[in-house]
């Protein structure tokens, strides 16, 4: 039983760990990504408060429908999302969507991961 949790938390720890990290500002009325592409795979939304009220990040797309809880002024959250190709939604869906009409709203495409490089061909 030991050795299953023990390994189970190290599955947990080495997904986040490899996460792509993309940091996100909300301030009132926009949402600001460090940038608009990723790759597929597991992605770290770092979501920052910088706006005077309560804010959220919600990401949706490709069969993806994730929110954060309220995010209060100053503090961040992070959103971890596993992205296939194509093209996702971010916004903040408080107030029954009022802040996202409000033009708190970002498209992000996610591309194909990068092929992994050949294995090396042992020096004869």
């Amino acid at each position: 039983m030991t050795r299953t949790l023990l390994a189970a938390a190290l599955v947990a720890f080495s997904s986040v760990a490899t996460a792509q990290p993309v940091a996100v500002t909300l301030t009132e009325w926009k949402v600001e990504l460090a940038r608009d592409t990723v790759r597929a795979g597991l992605v770290t939304f770092r979501v920052k408060n910088g706006g005077a009220m309560a804010h959220a990040f919600h990401v949706v797309g490709q069969g993806v429908d994730k929110e954060s809880r309220s995010i209060a002024v100053g503090q961040i959250e992070n959103v971890t999302v596993t992205l296939k190709p194509g093209t996702y939604e971010v916004y903040c869906p408080m107030s029954e969507d009022s802040h996202k009409k409000a033009g708190m709203v970002h498209k992000v495409t996610v591309v194909e991961a990068a092929a992994p490089a050949p294995p090396k061909k042992p020096e004869s």
